[in-house]
């Protein structure tokens, strides 16, 4: 599932790809990250390749405040073999000092050492948002010598319109990230 680490936005061209040696790049954090306005329902509107999400679709999210710093987070998806529906739940913490960067645990009765490994469970970062439409975040994992990054765009409604996903592969170049590699998830027959 979702969110990472940081890269400055300046006039260099190096793209950053979804993986490569060394450590994560580090991604400017967005200004004036406002977590109330975050909160809500979001669905899953594209993503970068995952292997596990291939099981599931029509991924809808729900987060709720619990506190100035920590979200409540309930994942809901449909699976693509029993056509069952899954909740995956868990908690995100803000990082205090970048607002727009949050550490996602999901619940679990496996020791913490274990846990924390689970799918979903890391870093992930808002890279921008208008808190009414859209958002893009992403992640990235280091691995020893290599890394390796995902991306979501998240939308209020299932679908976003043309002129909003051409924004927001904009933002991603900006970034640095290449919109390319995004792919649409299989939501034929979504349910609220």
């Amino acid at each position: 599932m979702i969110w990472a680490m940081y890269l400055p936005r300046c006039g260099k061209m190096n793209a950053v790809s979804s993986s490569g040696f060394g450590k994560c790049p580090k991604q400017e954090p967005m200004d004036n990250f406002n977590l109330t306005r975050f909160t809500g329902r979001w669905y899953e509107i594209e993503r970068t390749f995952y292997l596990i999400e291939l099981l599931y679709s029509c991924v809808t999210v729900e987060m709720e405040t619990v506190s100035n710093f920590k979200l409540n987070i309930s994942v809901i998806s449909r699976s693509r073999w029993s056509d069952g529906i899954t909740v995956s739940e868990g908690f995100a913490i803000q990082t205090r000092k970048e607002p727009s960067i949050f550490v996602y645990k999901v619940h679990s009765k496996l020791p913490r050492l274990i846990s924390k490994y689970l799918p979903a469970s890391g870093a992930y970062q808002i890279l921008d948002t208008d808190y009414d439409t859209y958002a893009i975040l992403w992640s990235c994992s280091d691995y020893l010598i290599a890394h390796n990054d995902m991306i979501w765009i998240w939308g209020r409604q299932k679908e976003l319109n043309v002129t909003t996903r051409a924004n927001i592969y904009e933002i991603l170049e900006m970034y640095q990230l290449d919109p390319e590699r995004l792919t649409l998830p299989k939501n034929g027959n979504c349910l609220d």
